[in-house]
C-alpha cells in the first residue's frame, strides 16, 4: 500500500510538471500564432489600400519616397513570406497539441490527488485507472522539446518553491524572494542550498 502511494504521489508531481511546461509552450505558441495572424491582416490590408485606392493618396500610405508599385510588391513578398511561414511553423496546431497534453496531464494530477486524499485504501483497480491514464498520456500526447524540458523543470520548481515560501510567509515579496532563491542556488554555500527547504 506505501509503494502504491508513492507511485501515486510520483506520477502527481510529474503530471504536475508536465501541466505547467505544456501550458506555458502553449501560450507561447498561441502568442506566437496571433502575432504572424495579425502581421498578416496589417499586410494585406495595407496591399487592398493601396491598391483600390485613388493613386494621389498611395503616396501618403507609402513610407519614405518609395514608389506605391515597388511598395505593393515588397508588401506581396511579405505577405508571402509571413503565410509560408505560418504553414511551416503551425504554431496553431502545436498550441492545440499542448493544450491536449495539458488537459491530459491535469485529469491524471487531479485524479492522483482525489485517491491520495482519501483515508481509506486505494484499490489496485483505481491506482491502475490512473497509470493507464498516465500511460496513455504519454503515448498520444506530444512531448517537451529536449532544447526546452530542464528549462520548463526549472521554472516549475521555481514557482512551487516560492509558492510554497508563500504559505509560511504570506506578506513576503515575490520579487525579492525569487531573487533570495537566485541568490542563494547560484552563489550560496552547498551546505545552505540543500538544507534550506522553501
Amino acid at each position: 500500500m506505501t509503494d502504491m502511494r508513492k507511485e501515486l504521489e510520483r506520477v502527481r508531481n510529474v503530471a504536475d510538471m508536465l501541466c505547467s511546461a505544456h501550458s506555458v509552450l502553449r501560450d507561447r505558441y498561441e502568442r506566437s500564432s496571433f502575432i504572424l495572424d495579425v502581421l498578416i491582416l496589417a499586410a494585406s490590408t495595407w496591399i487592398v489600400s493601396l491598391v483600390f485606392i485613388d493613386p494621389k493618396i498611395n503616396n501618403y500610405l507609402t513610407p519614405g519616397k518609395i514608389p506605391p508599385a515597388i511598395w505593393i510588391g515588397f508588401l506581396s513578398i511579405a505577405t508571402f513570406f509571413l503565410t509560408v511561414l505560418q504553414m511551416r511553423m503551425d504554431w496553431r496546431g502545436r498550441a492545440d497539441a499542448h493544450r491536449k497534453s495539458c488537459q491530459m496531464y491535469s485529469e491524471v494530477k487531479q485524479e492522483c490527488r482525489r485517491l491520495l486524499l482519501r483515508d481509506g485504501n486505494i484499490t489496485p483497480q483505481e491506482s491502475e485507472s490512473v497509470l493507464s491514464k498516465y500511460i496513455l498520456a504519454e503515448k498520444i500526447g506530444t512531448n517537451i522539446p529536449d532544447t526546452e524540458f530542464l528549462k520548463q523543470k526549472q521554472r516549475h520548481k521555481f514557482k512551487v518553491a516560492i509558492s510554497r515560501h508563500l504559505d509560511r510567509h504570506p506578506g513576503a515579496s515575490i520579487l525579492l524572494t525569487k531573487i533570495k532563491f537566485l541568490w542563494r542556488d547560484n552563489f550560496g554555500s552547498e551546505e545552505t542550498s540543500n538544507g534550506d527547504q522553501p
